[in-house]
Order: structure tokens, then C-alpha cells, then sequence
């Protein structure tokens, strides 16, 4: 039971950095070739500028005019980080239940739930 939790926390830190680099992934946005002031340049423009705007993930009409290149970049990455965020949650929570029951194995013993009553003999 104690490697079991072991393993399941280290589950759920790698699940955890998985969220956080999706959310991060999401936040600020793909690198793509865009028109800048200087011409075309690669870089992130669709990185959120604090205090001006809620963010590119709110605002559809900005997908297809931001970047030149690759196509569809913006929808690959919202698609996939978004996926990849939601699928590395429901494993952290996944994990973390299994820590939980794994705990709860090792405070009560394993024999609590195959205890039987059995047919008293006359």
C-alpha cells in the first residue's frame, strides 16, 4: 500500500505539471509568423497584454487574421492544449483518489472491506 502511494503521488505531480504547462500553453498563445511594424516577424502576438484585453481565447475573430503562418495554428493550439489540460485534470483527480483510498488502506488495514459474516452452525 505504501508504494501504491508513492507511485500514485508521483502520478499526480506529473499530471499537475502537464496542467500547468497546457494552462501556459493556452495563455499565451502559439508562436507564428505575423505582420508586425517591422515586417513579418515569428513571435507570440497573441500574448495577452495586461490590463488591454481579455485575451485571444475570447475573441474568435482574431484567430484567422493574427497569424500567416502555420495555418490554423491558433485552433491547433487551443484544441490540443485544451485537451491535453482536461485529460491531465481528470488524471490529477484520478490520482488523488486513489492516494486518498490508498491512505485510508493503510490506516484501516486491507481486510475492512472482506469481512464476512458467516452462517452461525447449530
Amino acid at each position: 500500500m505504501l508504494h501504491q502511494v508513492g507511485m500514485s503521488s508521483f502520478c499526480a505531480l506529473g499530471a499537475g505539471f502537464c496542467c500547468l504547462v497546457s494552462a501556459t500553453g493556452l495563455s499565451k498563445g502559439p508562436l507564428c509568423l505575423y505582420n508586425s511594424t517591422s515586417g513579418p516577424t515569428w513571435g507570440v502576438p497573441l500574448q495577452p497584454v495586461p490590463d488591454s484585453h481579455a485575451g485571444y481565447l475570447y475573441n474568435r475573430t482574431m484567430w484567422s487574421g493574427v497569424c500567416l503562418e502555420p495555418r490554423g495554428v491558433v485552433q491547433w493550439n487551443t484544441v490540443l492544449f485544451g485537451v491535453m489540460g482536461g485529460t491531465s485534470m481528470l488524471q490529477t483527480v484520478l490520482c488523488g483518489t486513489n492516494i486518498l483510498i490508498s491512505v485510508m488502506g493503510l490506516i484501516l488495514g486491507q481486510g475492512l472491506c472482506s469481512n464476512k459474516v458467516s452462517p452461525v452452525s447449530a
